[in-house]
């Protein structure tokens, strides 16, 4: 059984994303299935596809297009699992992104909000089931400066390994 999603793609200059893509390829068992981006609603089961394509329309239709500076590493344990992240994380944006974030758990998203858990926009770029190992990831990136923007929303669906997108939604 698969699970939908609800993600934003960078919009970031090619030196960028293969920089970011080349940490991926050695440290993200997903680099091969799904590009780097913000995860604005995490997998979910029980809502119909069309009421929440229409959902995510609406939002995206009304949110402009948002710009975002990746500045720093952070390691953060998930909570969910055994897993431990390295992230890359915005400071120009990051407002933002949880308002976006915020607005689409909204109506007919609101019941799978994980309100315990708290939001914090980031991109993916490590994961590993020892501290120790995502620590070493870390500190091997150094200084991050990236810039782009956020330019749409991909509705999609997860079937273990595999990501198939549903619809893209321009942000304004």
């Amino acid at each position: 059984m698969g699970a939908l999603a609800v993600i934003s793609p960078l919009d970031i200059s090619p030196g960028d994303r293969g920089w970011i893509e080349s940490i991926r390829t050695r440290h993200d068992p997903q680099h091969a299935f799904i590009e780097p981006h913000f995860t604005l609603v995490f997998p979910f089961h029980g809502v119909g596809v069309s009421a929440v394509e229409q959902h995510v329309k609406t939002v995206a239709a009304a949110t402009q297009s948002i710009p975002f500076r990746l500045c720093a590493v952070r390691v953060v344990a998930d909570v969910l699992s055994p897993r431990i992240y390295v992230f890359l994380v915005p400071d120009l944006g990051e407002s933002e992104i949880r308002d976006l974030h915020g607005k689409l758990y909204q109506g007919i998203l609101a019941s799978n909000l994980k309100a315990d858990i708290p939001y914090e926009p980031h991109v993916t770029v490590a994961a590993t089931e020892h501290w120790s190992d995502a620590d070493v990831v870390s500190r091997s990136i150094g200084p991050v400066e990236i810039v782009g923007r956020l330019r749409e929303l991909l509705f999609i669906f997860i079937d273990g390994r595999n990501v198939r997108e549903l619809h893209r939604f321009p942000l304004q």
